[in-house]
């Protein structure tokens, strides 16, 4: 949603009506005060509002009645709600409500507008139903897009290349195709290139006759054999080696294979379904791909977004993780806090959808039937913390010394989060602010220092 949206903000103080309008307005967007709750609703029925800034405690209507009462009349902009007396209950019920966000005071005017940003471009995108083909779920426009897609090539032959990060879903996408398809009654078969031996790779893909090498005591049918008419999906198809790759072209080309150890060449008739977290295109400039193979594989290439490309799947995803374990392991259903809810939405996410499904089962394992707030959650997400650094230098001499090293780089990381305040750095580490600051200046990293 772009600058310019309509907010009316709904206060019984007028401080707080005309210092939250005045911050607004500052950032191009059009606040409408409205200093009586009773008369919100009847403000919302007669003009158009993109979004619905409350409060909680309110003398003549709660903010929790409010959201009821203006949900109940099928209103369904995104609401936000800010309190000053916040609890981890009430933070939950916003959710429940259909609040957008819940943001507790004082509220520092960057927050705000970072907060009310969210929300409007979160509703531009959200179409109010959720996407889903086969076992992806998602209310992002561009995924929309790739479900539509995904659809109509569904119906042809046509090979597709799915690019994107590991953990975005190349394989469920590939599932999907397989299963909207007329091969949907045939195999479905799987073959990742990144985790068979090079030496193998080949018999996997092809098959063997008895004989062919040794250890080839029996006939084995290859993936290409097993897949039928159905489809074959060749996951990470950038690590296949060079030799194998000029097979695969004539697989392609001729729509023939020949087992190792025979002189038989045998028809295949599966579809072909590659997906790769590589540039290709830069891989073959480098060597390391086949011009001619990459063209016959990228017929029709889909590009799946990485996770924090689309925040606004996150909850999404996060209520269809729960559900599934609910149904499959019998596990008490967790509830998400708004405050959560937010870190969650913008953690980078590395390990992309992979990653949070891990993170939802391990919640659900963890504290089934319980509420999750911020500090249940692992330390990079809470502070949005890269995973992917080298601190093997911290690990190397004696355990005294390995601690030593461990110790001084994260009391000068925690340090650098809180932007050297040493109260909320204790804080983020979760230790007595004076046992802080007595290993901060034991190691030296005390800020000015």
């Amino acid at each position: 949603m772009a600058q310019g949206a309509c907010i009316l903000i709904v206060d019984d103080i007028p401080e707080f009506l005309e210092q939250t309008a005045s911050t607004l307005a500052a950032s191009g967007y059009q606040p409408v005060i409205c200093d009586d709750p009773r008369l919100a609703e009847p403000r919302l029925a007669n003009d158009h509002f993109d979004l619905l800034i409350t409060t909680l405690v309110m003398r003549e209507m709660g903010g929790f009645d409010l959201v009821r009462k203006v949900r109940g009349n099928g209103h369904a902009l995104p609401i936000v709600m800010i309190t000053g007396f916040g609890t981890e209950e009430a933070s939950v019920e916003a959710v429940r409500l259909g609040c957008s966000d819940y943001l507790a005071k004082p509220v520092e005017p960057e927050e705000l507008i970072s907060r009310v940003r969210r929300v409007l471009h979160q509703q531009h995108h959200h179409h109010g139903s959720v996407l889903q083909l086969d076992q992806m779920v998602s209310t992002d426009q561009s995924m929309s897009q790739i479900f539509q897609t995904a659809q109509r090539i569904a119906q042809t032959s046509s090979r597709v290349l799915i690019l994107g990060e590991t953990g975005t879903g190349k394989q469920l996408l590939a599932h999907a195709i397989h299963s909207a398809s007329p091969r949907s009654d045939q195999p479905f078969v799987t073959v990742n290139c990144a985790a068979i031996p090079d030496n193998l790779l080949e018999s996997e893909l092809f098959g063997h006759e008895r004989g062919a090498f040794t250890d080839a005591y029996a006939r084995r049918i290859g993936r290409f054999e097993h897949a039928g008419k159905g489809t074959i999906f060749l996951d990470e198809v950038g690590e296949m080696p060079l030799s194998l790759q000029a097979k695969l072209l004539h697989v392609l080309e001729d729509n023939t294979f020949t087992p190792v150890g025979s002189t038989h060449a045998m028809k295949s008739e599966a579809r072909v379904i590659a997906a790769t977290h590589r540039d290709l295109l830069g891989e073959i400039q480098r060597g390391q791909f086949r011009a001619d193979l990459y063209y016959r594989l990228n017929v029709v290439p889909i590009h799946l977004p990485a996770l924090r490309e689309r925040p606004t799947d996150i909850p999404t995803l996060i209520n269809h993780f729960i559900e599934q374990y609910q149904t499959t392991d019998q596990i008490q259903p967790i509830k998400i806090t708004a405050q959560t809810m937010h870190l969650l939405q913008t953690y980078h996410w590395p390990g992309n959808i992979r990653e949070l499904q891990n993170l939802v089962e391990r919640l659900m394992v963890l504290n089934a039937g319980s509420t999750i707030h911020p500090s249940a959650l692992p330390f990079r997400v809470q502070h949005n913390a890269p995973l992917s650094e080298d601190h093997s230098q911290l690990f190397q001499g004696p355990f005294r010394t390995a601690r030593y090293q461990f110790e001084s780089a994260y009391c000068r990381y925690v340090i650098q989060l809180a932007e050297g305040n040493m109260a909320r750095a204790a804080k983020i580490a979760e230790m007595d602010r004076g046992q802080f600051y007595r290993m901060a200046k034991r190691y030296r990293v005390l800020p000015g220092k």
